[in-house]
């Protein structure tokens, strides 16, 4: 087991004198400590992850080709809450909400088509009212 302390004395007892060699071996054995602060640095990063303005969020769907018109809508949206998800968290990353807007979107929209298509009752739109039920 190395010894760590800065005597003379070896683990039998022994006294030998302190060299540069063996202050080097006793260097290369220690375990190296970092005194380096590994907190986490809170800024004002909220502030910086959103976005400074409605153009930045319309080049950003303009680059992902997304119309102007959605855009719009989210940045309206988002601005009008605050920037919060849920009305109580802050969003942390607008982009990221951004690409789950998007996403939704796409969902929305196949959702609407799949339902307008589908007649659970069987319904027809002539109907002939002189034919008892």
């Amino acid at each position: 087991m190395p010894k760590f302390d800065t005597s003379n004395e070896t683990s039998d007892g022994t006294t030998t004198g302190t060299t540069a060699e063996t202050t080097t071996k006793q260097l290369e054995r220690q375990a190296m400590v970092s005194y380096t602060n590994n907190k986490k640095q809170i800024t004002n990063s909220n502030k910086d992850k959103l976005p400074k303005n409605k153009n930045e969020v319309l080049f950003f769907f303009e680059s992902r080709k997304w119309p102007v018109l959605e855009a719009e809508k989210f940045f309206n949206h988002y601005n009008a809450i605050g920037w919060k998800v849920g009305g109580k968290i802050k969003i942390t990353d607008w982009q990221s909400t951004a690409e789950n807007w998007m996403l939704k979107s796409k969902e929305i929209k196949t959702a609407k088509t799949v339902s307008q298509k589908r007649d659970n009752l069987k319904t027809s739109k002539t109907k002939n009212y002189g034919q008892p039920l």
